[in-house]
């Protein structure tokens, strides 16, 4: 019995007085009180049991957990988890380096800021947007494609992920599969391009099933010969039929060995089908089968109907062969004459009769300045071909010019068994260029060579690779009195006496590399090798001396003297501009010494009595090479909203020594000296690089407008160069626009127009800078297809007080809409200007009212960032 109850009987009841009704109650409680017992111990092993399985399976949870956070994280495939439920998107490593999500979200990324940071980098955002939005509701799994602005193509599969019936979420992965786009088109363009060359050819495919011994011919062929689809399957039997007979068995020969020895179909053939006549060319190669598939035989049928028409055409070209306006002659494989027309007789001063056995001899006098007559015919027979200038000793031709053309026709083994030669007497033409040439590079004067061609040669010189061993002294001369000689005895004179100058000077100093005129009284002599300082001083003097004698001008005795400007090349300058520039600078210092003597170019002219402007420009040119230059950007913004949409990018020269210079103290230097083209080169590569920084922080890419100049908008170097710029940064091809004066446009407006049309095409903008300060055409306006027109600064400060310029500005506004254009206005500095020109319906603003220039660095801390978060 329990020894609970057992104690409360005891207790309560002694043994004697029991009853067996209250021993049987005892009875039943004791068996009661055991069985909830054993239910309690049942219970607690259950409990335990529970509680084992229930840490197994939260191990076994935690494992797949972890195993699942390790295959996400580390996985090379890109995913994304949409959590609809706490509009938080989980991604891996791998869609953060394929999507370029700024590195600060470390994996997690609201819905909002991830949709802004794809839209900026799709092609369409709005309709793959507009796709979001429909399909939110929908539990299916979609798969699609993106396409990004810089020409990259994505493949998304999209899985849901669903409790019970409600959709709490998305499964994304992603793959670049750009490269597979493109062997897609390239596959699409070949197929393309077999297409248009089977048309050009005339030829179809077809295909020969060898189990079943029928045809099956392409689409390409029914066109081609016109043919009904019935007949796109024909057994062999039925082809042969509609061949004439000469040809039919041939055919059933080739097929019936191609198939057994594999051997290649060719055959020309004609047959006729629906009425038409057809002349062909049959090909076909046979394709032995895979494991349980017949053989089949492959080849193309070409259209040659047309070629049956030679006889005809024959006719023609012998025609054309005596009624050319060249010589022709047409010879055997041993050169022996079969043909030639008059033509070739007039040339070579021969009447017909005697051509045939003349020819050969005075051929045999033909030379070029590279090659004999033999050394010609070894080249046709070597190359099948040779054509060049062509002068001949014989007395006949000795004054001649010709230009021959020679080519070797072969027959099917390739052996030679024609020649065709074509004369053309290009004496006179030859004389005329020489003229032309004579007078593009040579100074008509004093038959020496002109500024042209010495600058030409002195570029070629400085760019040689071995300039350092062979260094060159450049002597600039001036004559001192020849002015005075000009006016008293008069222009003839003055023409003479510079001859008779050359003349002196090429006799002086008869091993010179080159005498050429510079232009005016002005002259240069160049001398290639190494010369110490006492002989170039030798020579110097000697030129002075030799330039002080008399003159004889017209029976006049005349005395002249020359002032002398020597540079070392490469010692002392390394291109043609800067060596000239120096040299005129030492011209300048040898006059200012009194005339009559020579001067050395020194460094120190350049601080000394070089003015500053020259100065500047010396420093400008070293400035572009030692990366002086910095870039600012100033914000334009919205009239509606003044919110910043984009910047202008503008230069700064960090100068050592004057600290931070501003454009108006170098660019009308830099304008001058040719040096525009480079700095324009240098301003345009460093925005680039600049908007490709901003892009890897993930900061978004605002419109930047560039500055050219005038000198490089016509210009198809500039052309090139964003041509460059694209294939390098792909995705700036919509962030760039180009401003320009009208002062540009106008220099070449033609030209002008090819170039900003051919950057539109590639997405780079334009704008007309200073609009309404100079001349533009609107023709030209309109032809130039620019972007927008910037209100010149002038029309702006007045616009709150001066009638004219609120109309001007108000009329270049309605000008602009009207040819779907937009207009910024520059130099915006009030409220009350912002708010006069938003009510005149001008877009965009520009001005230190909203901002001021600003280095990188600040215009990413002020706009970029705070553009970004708001994202």
């Amino acid at each position: 019995m329990h020894q609970k109850i057992k104690q409360l009987l005891d207790k309560h009841f002694p043994e004697e007085t029991r009853t067996g009704k209250l021993q049987m109650l005892a009875s039943e409680l004791d068996l009661m009180f055991r069985q909830q017992e054993n239910d309690i111990i049942l219970l607690e092993r259950s409990i335990d049991l529970a509680s084992d399985a229930m840490l197994e399976r939260d191990d076994a949870a935690a494992e797949h957990q972890e195993l699942f956070e390790t295959t996400f994280g580390s996985s090379s495939e890109a995913m994304l988890i949409v959590d609809f439920q706490r509009d938080q998107l989980r991604y891996n490593a791998a869609l953060g380096e394929l999507l370029t999500v700024p590195s600060h979200f470390d994996g997690e990324i609201s819905m909002t800021d991830f949709l802004q940071n794809l839209s900026s980098q799709l092609e369409t955002p709005e309709n793959f947007l507009s796709f979001l939005r429909h399909s939110h509701d929908n539990h299916a799994a979609f798969n699609g494609e993106l396409l990004l602005k810089a020409g990259r193509w994505l493949r998304y599969s999209v899985k849901p992920i669903v409790r019970g019936d409600s959709l709490v979420g998305r499964l994304w992965t992603l793959a670049d599969i750009t490269s597979q786009k493109q062997a897609e088109r390239q596959i699409a363009d070949f197929k393309q391009e077999l297409k248009h060359a089977h048309e050009l050819a005339k030829m179809g495919e077809w295909t020969f099933d060898c189990g079943s011994q029928t045809f099956l011919f392409s689409n390409d062929v029914l066109e081609l010969f016109g043919f009904s689809d019935e007949h796109k399957y024909m057994s062999l039997e039925g082809f042969l039929e509609v061949l004439d007979g000469e040809h039919s068995e041939d055919v059933r020969r080739q097929f019936r060995k191609c198939q057994q020895y594999g051997e290649t179909i060719q055959a020309e053939m004609q047959f006729t089908l629906e009425g038409r006549d057809c002349y062909v060319i049959l090909r076909g190669r046979l394709k032995v089968g895979s494991k349980g598939e017949d053989d089949t035989i492959q080849g193309v049928l070409q259209d040659i109907s047309d070629l049956r028409t030679s006889e005809h055409l024959v006719k023609i070209s012998s025609h054309f062969f005596q009624s050319s306006m060249q010589g022709n002659v047409l010879m055997g494989r041993h050169k022996e004459i079969l043909d030639f027309n008059d033509v070739a007789c007039g040339i070579f001063k021969l009447q017909s009769r005697e051509f045939s056995q003349r020819i050969t001899e005075r051929l045999a006098t033909a030379w070029t300045h590279e090659m004999s007559i033999n050394d010609i015919w070894r080249t046709v027979i070597e190359t099948n071909h040779w054509a060049g200038e062509v002068y001949f000793t014989c007395p006949e031709l000795i004054d001649k010019t010709i230009w021959l053309s020679l080519e070797a026709l072969r027959d099917n083994q390739g052996k030679v068994v024609n020649f065709i030669a074509i004369f053309n007497d290009i004496t006179e033409s030859k004389n005329a260029q020489e003229q032309l040439h004579h007078m593009a590079y040579f100074d008509s004067q004093t038959s020496l060579p002109n500024r042209f061609q010495f600058e030409q040669f002195l570029s070629q010189k400085l760019s040689a690779p071995n300039l350092e061993s062979h260094p060159m002294t450049l002597f600039y001369l001036d004559l001192d009195r020849f002015k005075f000689v000009n006016d008293s005895l008069g222009h003839h004179a003055g023409d003479q006496l510079l001859y008779l100058v050359g003349q002196r000077l090429l006799e002086a100093v008869p091993n010179a590399t080159l005498v050429a005129r510079q232009g005016g009284d002005e002259f240069v002599m160049l001398l290639t090798g190494q010369l110490n300082r006492s002989q170039q001083e030798q020579i110097a003097e000697h030129l002075i001396a030799q330039l002080s004698e008399v003159f004889t001008v017209f029976e006049t005795q005349v005395y002249i003297g020359a002032s002398v400007g020597v540079v070392n090349l490469p010692e002392d300058a390394s291109d043609r501009v800067t060596a000239m520039r120096y040299a005129d600078i030492s011209l300048y210092e040898a006059k200012n010494s009194g005339k009559g003597c020579y001067v050395f170019w020194q460094r120190e002219f350049l601080k000394g009595s070089t003015p500053e402007r020259v100065q500047l420009e010396s420093e400008l040119r070293e400035a572009i090479v030692n990366d002086e230059l910095v870039l600012h950007f100033q914000p334009k913004v919205e009239a509606q909203s003044g919110k910043v949409y984009g910047l202008e990018a503008l230069v700064r020269w960090n100068h050592p020594r004057l600290g931070l210079v501003y454009p108006d103290r170098f660019i009308t230097i830099a304008e001058e000296s040719n040096l525009i083209i480079e700095l324009d080169r240098w301003v345009l590569n460093a925005v680039a690089i600049q908007m490709s920084h901003w892009r890897n922080l993930g900061l978004p890419l605002l419109e930047v407008s560039v500055n050219v100049s005038a000198a490089h908008v016509t210009r198809l170097g500039l052309v090139d160069l964003f041509r460059s710029l694209l294939d390098q940064y792909p995705y700036l091809a919509h962030c760039l626009e180009i401003e320009l004066t009208e002062t540009a446009i106008m220099a070449d407006p033609d030209q002008a127009t090819v170039v900003l049309n051919t950057l539109r095409s590639w997405g780079i903008k334009a704008s007309v800078d200073d609009f309404g300060s100079g001349y533009t055409s609107l023709g030209y306006l309109k032809k130039l297809n620019a972007n927008t027109l910037k209100i010149d600064r002038s029309f702006i400060d007045g616009i709150t007080y001066d009638h004219s310029d609120r109309d001007v500005a108000k009329a270049i506004i309605a000008l602009a809409s009207s040819m779907s254009m937009d207009v910024v206005a520059e130099g915006v500095e009030t409220q009350d200007q912002w708010e006069m020109l938003q009510s005149f319906g001008c877009k965009y603003l520009q001005g230190y009212f909203f901002s001021r220039p600003h280095c990188a660095q600040d215009i990413e801390s002020y706009y970029l960032w705070p553009l970004q978060g708001q994202a």
